[in-house]
């Protein structure tokens, strides 16, 4: 039904693009008519997840690619070529950083006198992500740590998620997987954008998106530790970071000006 509306849709409104986000629900052979109705239309798709969840749907990807005029994804487009046999040319597969909006991403953490938490990691406790929290939990037992997402109880979502970031002066971003290059997941602009001191994974080529005097990278644990410690007992200097990657991330990753990049792109 859902897939019949929306080719009633473009044939009521004529859209010259069509622009689909997370959309493995959309048929392909959906695509295929609109292409046969609408020639002249564009069609982009954008992808934010990590390589390993698009690969579950690893033939879909392989037609769906083809379908479109552009692609955009959150990890460096050469990566795909080791794992799909990819007939579309790189040049019409893009690189799209993560987001975020100005009229949501409000909060200056840098700005709190009273955090609700020195330190905070919200994320699944999953593979790589559990040791990390089994770390925090024994390693930094005199820091303020606040860890969420885990269960049910511990979720936030909407405003409570933002307000969260908002008090809270420094943040750890750990994705599922750390070493796809230029891949993270969103929580990394979330955290800058709001003002947090953000703690990162050395991810390849992450600091053409955030430099070291807008972000921490840590190679390990411990590490990472030993950077918390430091900007604990320094303040100022982690405030200057803080506030220099929420700078570049509203400058560079806010979102009217990521869509603007993909409709020029698709003009070109």
């Amino acid at each position: 039904k859902m897939n019949r509306r929306l080719i009633e849709t473009v044939q009521a409104i004529e859209p010259e693009l069509l622009l689909l986000g997370h959309s493995e629900l959309v048929h392909n052979e959906t695509l295929k008519k609109l292409r046969r109705l609408r020639p002249n239309m564009k069609i982009a798709m954008w992808w934010i997840d990590w390589l390993d969840s698009f690969l579950v749907n690893r033939n879909f990807f392989i037609e769906r690619i083809d379908l479109v005029d552009d692609f955009f994804l959150t990890t460096d487009p050469k990566a795909l070529k080791d794992f799909l046999p990819l007939e579309k040319p790189l040049e019409r597969i893009h690189f799209m950083p993560n987001i975020c909006d100005a009229s949501i991403d409000t909060g200056r953490a840098f700005d709190i006198e009273k955090p609700r938490h020195d330190l905070l990691f919200i994320g699944r406790k999953t593979g790589l992500r559990s040791d990390l929290i089994d770390f925090l939990r024994t390693q930094m037992t005199d820091t303020n740590l606040g860890i969420y997402g885990q269960d049910k109880k511990s979720l936030v979502q909407g405003q409570a998620y933002i307000d969260l970031l908002s008090n809270c002066k420094m943040a750890i971003n750990f994705s599922r997987n750390n070493d796809i290059p230029l891949y993270s997941s969103d929580r990394q602009v979330h955290l800058a954008a709001n003002g947090c001191l953000t703690f990162t994974p050395e991810t390849p080529d992450m600091k053409s998106l955030f430099s070291e005097d807008e972000m921490v990278y840590f190679a390990n644990f411990e590490e990472l530790r030993e950077k918390i410690l430091y900007y604990q007992a320094h303040p100022d200097e982690g405030r200057r970071i803080a506030e220099a990657g929420h700078a570049r991330a509203h400058r560079d990753y806010g979102c009217q000006k990521i869509v603007k990049n993909i409709i020029e792109t698709l003009s070109n």
